[in-house]
């Protein structure tokens, strides 16, 4: 690409004389720079770069890590819901009485 911008460079100068070329070599270097360092310039970039590197084998551990603490979670507060509705259905949770409300007393 730079090989030729400097060939189209050399053949202006030889076509039309070096006092034309100089200005107009300037300008455009001034405005290919100008358009380059744009969004036009950082999707090339981009583009020569390559694909971006995913998540690394660390990031899916922590991810492991963090479904299995939630899977416990939910299995502990399964067993918390399912002490509270015995506590409420038998009346004692682990050995102690709980008070209820008298069924005499709404009548």
């Amino acid at each position: 690409m730079a090989l030729a911008g400097i060939c189209g460079y050399v053949f202006l100068a030889w076509r039309l004389g070096v006092p034309f070329a100089i200005p107009v070599g300037v300008i455009g270097a001034v405005s290919a720079a100008v358009i380059l360092r744009g969004p036009l310039g950082k999707a090339i970039a981009r583009r020569l770069e390559g694909p971006a590197a995913g998540p690394g084998d660390e990031v899916f551990g922590e991810l492991d890590d963090l479904r299995n603490r939630v899977s416990e979670l939910e299995e502990r507060q399964d067993f918390t819901e399912r002490l509270l509705t015995q506590a409420r259905d038998g009346g004692h949770l682990a050995g102690h009485l709980v008070d209820q409300p008298d069924e005499k007393a709404h009548e």
